[in-house]
């Protein structure tokens, strides 16, 4: 399997945070780095999607 390039990495995360209806306020991937905003309980599925899918 191939590494993803940063731009592969952003385009995730991005579709996972949309998804869940939260905001994305920072997003620092060399220094694995991402805020996010929304209701708890959709920033709590969305940090849980975003870990499995970069795994």
């Amino acid at each position: 399997m191939t590494e993803l390039d940063k731009f592969q990495i952003m385009q995730i995360i991005s579709n996972i945070v949309q998804k869940h209806g939260c905001e994305l306020l920072e997003l620092d991937i060399d220094n694995q780095i991402i805020n996010i905003d929304g209701p708890e309980e959709a920033r709590i599925a969305c940090a849980m999607e975003i870990e499995a899918a970069l795994e």
